[in-house]
């Protein structure tokens, strides 16, 4: 296949695909043994698309190319797609996205070690949005269930492989500076408000009288 004809036709497979292609499908889908053509093209795609002032970009995502639209153009599509669009995931089904994307792949029992709370509903979502899968059993007493991110997740969230994940480190509390020490110090030796007086707070809840008998009353009679 001549270069110009391989360009337009790896350029028509990535216009038309839903999914990221890597080089290997593109080749296969063309009939190419070349792979190296095939990666020279799609590296020459993606530099004629930066360059120009146009809408739409090559990606490198989910371990394959796709193109899509300009970050500065998504409302545009949001208001066309609307609700297509969005996807929305509770905290518990995020907390529970971000361990599996961290450590796996790993069983739910380690999961719900990790957050502390069972993940049964969580877990479900992730599996049904298809942003998680099984990836295989634990080679443990019951052979329970590993689970690992999809494709899908990393195409969610621009990513192009596991790899490009932000560093957990990141997340981690930073040190408090001399300073803030010094004033967390200072905070924790204030005096507290002055405590009520001993025979204040021993002092006894003044209980209300026994009402007295009425003048000329008879006590009542036990019936037999």
């Amino acid at each position: 296949m001549e270069t110009l004809e391989l360009k337009q036709a790896v350029e028509t497979l990535l216009f038309i695909t839903d999914q990221p292609l890597d080089a290997a499908k593109l080749a296969t889908a063309l009939g190419e043994k070349d792979r190296d053509a095939v990666c020279a093209v799609i590296e020459e795609l993606r530099r004629e698309y930066d360059e120009r002032a146009g809408a739409v970009r090559l990606l490198e995502i989910a371990e394959g190319f796709q193109m899509a639209t300009k970050p500065e153009f998504a409302p545009f599509v949001r208001n066309l797609y609307k609700e297509r669009m969005t996807m929305r995931l509770s905290t518990a089904a995020l907390e529970t996205l971000a361990i599996i994307g961290y450590r796996q792949p790993l069983t739910r029992a380690e999961i719900e070690e990790i957050r502390g709370v069972e993940v049964i509903a969580a877990l479900e979502t992730l599996l049904e949005k298809a942003l998680v899968k099984v990836v295989g059993r634990r080679e443990s007493v019951g052979r329970p269930l590993l689970y690992g991110t999809t494709p899908e997740f990393l195409r969610h969230f621009g990513l192009r492989s596991i790899a490009d994940l932000p560093p957990i480190d990141t997340f981690t509390p930073s040190e408090p500076t001399e300073a803030e020490k010094a004033a967390l110090a200072e905070d924790a030796s204030a005096p507290g408000p002055a405590p009520e007086s001993q025979d204040e707070a021993a002092a006894p809840e003044p209980q209300d009288a026994a009402p007295e008998p009425q003048a000329g009353a008879e006590p009542e009679e036990a019936e037999g």
